[in-house]
């Protein structure tokens, strides 16, 4: 009998029936969201069988609390093997520590480092050393409604090219279509809640005209500037005087204004190239290939270039792992062409990585050809990488928030906003 279960055992062992696995902890608020689900639990499966002894365990976290929860649990050294965040926080971690050094990692591929869009890669670069990946890169650009336009007398083929057509735009969208003597209809969806997303749809309009959050030398505040204002109040004169807004704009999130788009309360909002498939997970009946076109960020004049911010995600792999080498197995296939075509099947999201970016596969899509064109075609502008940027960040909410629900007039608001920035600026 020992022999026999000797011999099974050997069996097993031969034909890699039996073998030890070692558990990636892998953390995304896109696991809380859909379609990403489905992107992530496809790649579960293809990691799986790829390496059998390799686990994937999947540690969901909301967009709003994926940084505190990986500083609470790097502090104590607890971080998820793997980790992803936009490109904000990224320099913040590397003074930290918290991510892993991935240098020797990638020096053992020739020619993987160059296959990155060089702005994303330098993001994650201090001293020579890469401390993280950058994966989906994609431009803010305007989404519209087809339909909604056509019904209110527009031409769908020739969305607004400036601010002043912009609003013009939006008040034949804000209408009454059931005669019921209310407005049921608005022109754009605007974020006004308090949330990071903000700041990408915040941005094209507040860079639009010139103005910009710090001076050159990243000293000063420069939110006191004639051109700050200009951006600002237009941003914000879209509740306040052009009323082209819903109600409640201080209340709403990505989310809230992706939803407002879905079910056709608003024609227009700012997104990205992962806009349509979310739509239509909102509401299943919508059919964003046929109703929604993408366009360029509308210029502040005509002939102007039109300015936009962009989008990166980032991934880590913790500086605590116990499993380096499998960790890097798993992080390194996100980046293979494979998984890249999946996150284009289920997203449409641009790559990071260029021969991704530009390819047929791409170029081809009435979407996501226009987010990856915005990167040729813009001017492309950051946020300052700096630790006192959510403070500042903070600083721009309020200003908004006061100003939207008339606390003060937008430049009473700004420049409340540029006393405190100049405050944190000289700590």
């Amino acid at each position: 009998m020992k022999r026999v279960l000797f011999l099974l055992l050997v069996l097993l062992v031969s034909t890699g029936t039996l073998y030890a696995q070692t558990t990636i902890r892998l953390q995304t608020w896109h696991l809380m969201e859909k379609p990403w689900l489905y992107a992530w639990e496809e790649f579960k499966v293809a990691v799986e069988q790829k390496y059998p002894d390799i686990k994937i365990q999947f540690e969901p976290v909301t967009y709003g609390e994926k940084e505190m929860v990986f500083t609470s649990q790097s502090e104590a050294k607890m971080a998820a093997d793997i980790a992803s965040f936009s490109y904000r926080p990224i320099r913040i971690f590397i003074e930290k520590g918290y991510p892993l050094d991935l240098t020797p990692y990638i020096e053992r591929e020739p020619g993987f480092k160059e296959k990155f869009v060089e702005e994303a890669l330098a993001i994650s670069t201090k001293n020579g050393r890469i401390y993280a990946l950058p994966d989906d890169y994609p431009m803010i650009i305007l989404v519209y409604n087809k339909e909604m336009f056509r019904k209110a007398g527009l031409d769908p083929n020739k969305p607004p090219e400036t601010w002043d057509q912009l609003v013009k735009y939006a008040k034949k969208l804000t209408r009454d279509t059931d005669g019921d003597g209310k407005l049921d209809q608005w022109g754009y969806g605007l974020i006004g809640k308090k949330e990071e997303g903000m700041f990408m749809r915040l941005h094209p309009w507040f860079w639009g005209a010139g103005g910009d959050y710090l001076t050159p030398d990243g000293k000063h505040s420069a939110l006191n500037t004639k051109e700050s204002l200009i951006g600002f109040e237009f941003y914000t004169d879209l509740v306040t005087k052009h009323k082209v807004v819903p109600p409640g704009a201080i209340e709403m999130g990505c989310q809230d204004v992706r939803t407002q788009l879905a079910h056709e309360k608003v024609a227009m909002i700012v997104g990205t190239a992962w806009t349509p498939p979310i739509i239509d997970k909102i509401n299943p009946k919508f059919n964003a290939a046929k109703k929604l076109a993408f366009a360029s960020i509308p210029a502040y004049k005509a002939g102007q270039k039109p300015i936009t911010s962009c989008w990166i995600g980032m991934r880590v792999i913790s500086a605590f792992t116990k499993h380096p080498e499998e960790a890097w197995k798993v992080f390194r296939y996100i980046y293979s062409d494979e998984n890249q075509v999946r996150w284009f099947k289920w997203m449409k999201l641009p790559s990071s990585l260029k021969h991704m970016r530009n390819s047929d596969m791409v170029l081809r899509d009435k979407f996501s050809s226009v987010a990856a064109e915005a990167a040729e075609t813009h001017v492309v502008k950051y946020e300052p990488l700096i630790p006192e940027w959510p403070e500042i960040g903070d600083a721009m909410i309020t200003a908004v928030q006061e100003t939207i629900t008339g606390r003060k007039s937008a430049k009473e608001a700004l420049l409340a906003a540029h006393e405190r920035v100049e405050g944190i600026m000289g700590r």
